[in-house]
């Protein structure tokens, strides 16, 4: 484990750049497309206080970067976070599931490929979650100079020339509005209960720096050990990140299709108890179909991938059908074989 006492002292929690941003009367912003630069401090990604200067070569000292254990497949972008948290602020672990976030949280994720940055999206919460839009969504575009962005609102495919597609404000809505009342995909404690790089924050990070207002058991990570072996944990791990921020219980998703593939602090005994397992293992898909004259008829068989709906959504030829259906153009091969290695395992 990393000196993560002192990691928390050199660097503060307090926010250099300041959040001046004001919720008008009528309730919060939740475009900025079309002003000035100069009028909104969210109307272009150097103003959000991520960085101290507009090509984002420095970071801000008061935002911490993370990495999720398991990570969100991109079509092969790779991805860099952050985390800001008010000066004074908490996040509320008490469901240690469901972690609630202090008004004024700021999480950035920067997406590139072949080294030049793409995107970089923004999700920020304005109000209490009583409130019916708590939380500003944005994904700032970069120029091909790479120091400067726009704000884009109605998604970018191919941006840059390149295959990743930028999403819409509602795409982003779509995924995060759909696990509540969090919100928040990979700040949590399933996916930062490990021993992460020194430059890194991790949950140990979070608790030695007093970030979290209720205690987690056990003196170090991992707090909340994954059941089974390897494979089993690769598995519940890259589901858990790549689905189960629309198959779970809170999503709408849920009420029409009832797998559930999020990972619970208090549910990992082992891995057939996992809700993962026992909404998939065995169990009647609840929308069969047919397709490249396979009949899919069961979320997972034992042992047999091949006639699997899981993995036959994946390699899917319908829109409709392909999964994950938001974000995900192409097939994930390393994901796929993690999947079909378990099944074959069971």
């Amino acid at each position: 484990m990393k000196l993560v006492l002192a990691l928390a002292v050199s660097v503060p929690w307090a926010f250099a750049c300041g959040d001046n941003r004001a919720v008008p009367p009528d309730g919060p912003v939740d475009a900025a497309s079309d002003a000035p630069p100069d009028a909104d401090p969210l109307a272009v990604l150097a103003t959000t206080g991520l960085c101290i200067d507009a090509a984002c070569t420095q970071i801000s000292p008061d935002v911490r970067e993370y990495e999720p254990r398991f990570a969100l497949y991109a079509d092969g972008a790779t991805k860099r976070r952050w985390l800001y948290l008010p000066p004074g602020t908490k996040i509320d672990n008490s469901d240690l599931d469901h972690w609630v976030f202090p008004v004024g949280t700021k999480i950035w994720k920067e997406f590139a490929v072949a080294g030049k940055k793409i995107e970089t999206r923004l999700i920020y919460k304005q109000l209490g979650d009583s409130a019916p839009a708590p939380w500003f969504y944005a994904a700032y575009q970069w120029n091909d100079a790479q120091d400067a962005t726009v704000l884009v609102t109605m998604g970018v495919g191919d941006a840059n020339g390149t295959p990743h597609d930028i999403p819409s404000r509602q795409d982003c809505k779509d995924c995060h509005e759909r696990f509540r009342p969090g919100r928040v995909l990979g700040v949590e404690a399933i996916q930062l209960d490990y021993n992460a790089p020194a430059n890194l924050m991790d949950l140990d990070d979070l608790i030695a720096g007093g970030k979290l207002t209720t205690p987690v058991p056990g003196a170090a990570s991992p707090h909340f050990p994954l059941p089974g072996l390897a494979t089993d944990q690769a598995a519940l791990g890259y589901l858990h990140a790549n689905c189960s921020h629309c198959h779970n219980p809170t999503s709408d998703v849920h009420d029409t299709t009832t797998i559930d593939l999020r990972l619970r602090t208090g549910m990992l005994a082992s891995v057939q108890t996992t809700p993962t397992y026992t909404t998939t293992v065995g169990v009647a898909a609840q929308v069969p179909y047919d397709e490249g004259g396979i009949h899919y008829g069961t979320v997972i068989i034992a042992n047999d991938p091949t006639h699997s709906a899981l993995i036959g959504r994946m390699n899917s030829m319908q829109g409709i059908r392909f999964m994950p259906n938001l974000g995900v153009e192409v097939v994930d091969p390393i994901g796929q074989m993690t999947l079909k290695n378990w099944i074959n395992s069971l």
